[in-house]
């Protein structure tokens, strides 16, 4: 968990670039124990802005967010008028799938999903729940040849129509 005053954070999510000028979507957010650091999922290695923590340091972490929950994050912020000064708690979590990236603050708490967390468990992260949904769909349905097919397949020895 990161810990940081509400107006870094918000000035922080404010300078992620907008989803239509970069290549792939995901904003990426790595906490080292002392700041988070935000770049690109395009350009993971050029940090565009840093944010300074504060108060109480846990481990590191790294998610990428979708480039459009950063803009949620700012606009809940804004509409929960959370005072600048006060602290806010950041962290990612994976006490069940999928995993998402938590902000509370003031007794509010405010949870988006995040397309990639390398530092979560690896059954935990998002590549891997895809993975095991999809195993469970021909696990529990195995006459579905495309999972994107709205027809259902014909029962055995019988005709569309019935």
């Amino acid at each position: 968990m990161a810990q940081m005053r509400i107006r870094d954070l918000y000035s922080l999510l404010s300078q992620a670039p907008r989803r239509r000028d970069l290549e792939q979507d995901g904003i990426r957010l790595v906490y080292d124990g002392t700041a988070v650091h935000m770049s690109t999922a395009d350009h993971p290695d050029a940090v565009i802005a840093r944010a300074t923590t504060c108060g109480f340091v846990t481990g590191p972490w790294e998610v990428t967010a979708y480039t459009a929950s950063l803009a949620s994050v700012r606009a809940w912020m804004r509409m929960r008028m959370l005072d600048g000064e006060d602290l806010i708690d950041l962290t990612p979590v994976w006490a069940s799938a999928p995993v998402v990236l938590a902000f509370a603050a003031g007794g509010q708490v405010g949870a988006w999903p995040v397309i990639a967390c390398p530092t979560a468990p690896a059954d935990r992260r998002p590549a891997a729940v895809s993975e095991r949904s999809a195993e469970t769909r021909r696990e529990f349905h195995p006459s579905c040849r495309d999972v994107t097919s709205r027809t259902p397949a014909p029962p055995s020895g019988g005709s569309p129509s019935g």
